[in-house]
Parts: structure tokens; C-alpha cells; sequence
């Protein structure tokens, strides 16, 4: 995961409810505390898919058509990576054991929605999705959790691993484009 290219969008969306496409504010405050995953899934597609014209609300809309949320369980993992593939993109859902297979997995090409504690301040390994949007040869990591409380909190939020490891559930997203890779690929020289 590289430092640049990754978006940050808040799963606040009733602060802007009409341009994100929901039909009343009161529909989007019900979805403030709950897009995470609409939220890392619209940072994945910018990074990759930047023309896609998809509102979170018409996301939204396409995840609960699919079951990919339930109010008892969250976001599905398959069906946030389900909803990648059919744009293209391609995706494994992962387990992690060790520190050293997440970040042999960070360090690829593409990008890792991880599934959190819903807070770094308190005990917790899940409910929550943010994005991996950098790590560093040491281990640091910069993370964009998305937040329903400010449309701008969560962003940039760094940490080492130790901290990231003790909220962090073990289960990712990798989100990769075959299609920027392929142009990468035929650029470089050997």
C-alpha cells in the first residue's frame, strides 16, 4: 500500500445527505453508524475506479440488495469483496495469524479493508472496517477509519503494529485492479 492514492470518506453521510444520494436526512442519520463498509468500499473504488459513478446511497442501496449487511452481524466480508469483483476488481478475504503474513499482505499491490474494534482507545478486535491506506518497512501504518461522528475523523490515523494488532480481528479484504497492474507491468523495463 503506498502513502498516496487512497481517499478518506467519513460513513458520516447525513451531513451532506442530498449529494450522497439518500432520500432524507433521516434516512441517511440512520446510516451514519453503520457505512463503514460503504464508506472503505468508496475509498477502494476512488483509488481504482475513480470514473465509477456510484453514490453511497446507490452502494448502499446494491450491499443490502446483495445481503451483505445484516443489523445482527454487520458487513459481510464476501459481500463487500462480492461487490468489488462485479466492478472488476479482484479479491480475497483473508485470515491473519501472525503480524508477519498481515504485513507480507499489506505490502502487496492493492488494497486491505481490515475489520476493527470500534475504537483504538478501548478494548475491542471487531465491528468496524477502516482501510489500510499505508504501511511502512517498520511496521507503522497509516489507517483511514471512517467515522460517523465528523466528516473528516479517522483520517490519517497512524499507528504502530503492536497497537493495530490488539484491535485488529484478524479478517481483511484484499482488493487488487488486474488492469493497473497490467498497464504497471507493461511500462516497466526490464
Amino acid at each position: 500500500m503506498t502513502p498516496e492514492g487512497f481517499p478518506f470518506f467519513s460513513s458520516m453521510v447525513s451531513h451532506d445527505w442530498r449529494a450522497l444520494g439518500y432520500p432524507t436526512q433521516s434516512v441517511a442519520q440512520f446510516w451514519d453508524a453503520r457505512s463503514c463498509g460503504v464508506a472503505c468500499l468508496r475509498m477502494v473504488y476512488a483509488h481504482f475506479l475513480p470514473d465509477l459513478p456510484i453514490l453511497p446511497a446507490m452502494l448502499t442501496e446494491d450491499l443490502l440488495h446483495d445481503g451483505a449487511y445484516s443489523e445482527r452481524t454487520g458487513w459481510q466480508h464476501a459481500g463487500l469483496a462480492g461487490h468489488g469483483q462485479r466492478q472488476g476488481l479482484e479479491t480475497d478475504c483473508l485470515r491473519f495469524s501472525t503480524k508477519d503474513d498481515f504485513l507480507e499482505a499489506a505490502g502487496r499491490p492493492g488494497a486491505l479493508i481490515v475489520s476493527i474494534g470500534p475504537s483504538f482507545e478501548s478494548p475491542g478486535t471487531s465491528g468496524h472496517l477502516a482501510l489500510v491506506a499505508a504501511t511502512t518497512d517498520s511496521g507503522h501504518m497509516r489507517i483511514h477509519r471512517p467515522s460517523s461522528h465528523h466528516p473528516t475523523e479517522g483520517q490519517n490515523i497512524r499507528l504502530d503494529l503492536a497497537t493495530f494488532w490488539d484491535h485488529f480481528s484478524g479478517r481483511a479484504i484484499h482488493f487488487r485492479n488486474p488492469l493497473s497492474e497490467a498497464t504497471s507491468k507493461e511500462g516497466s523495463t526490464p
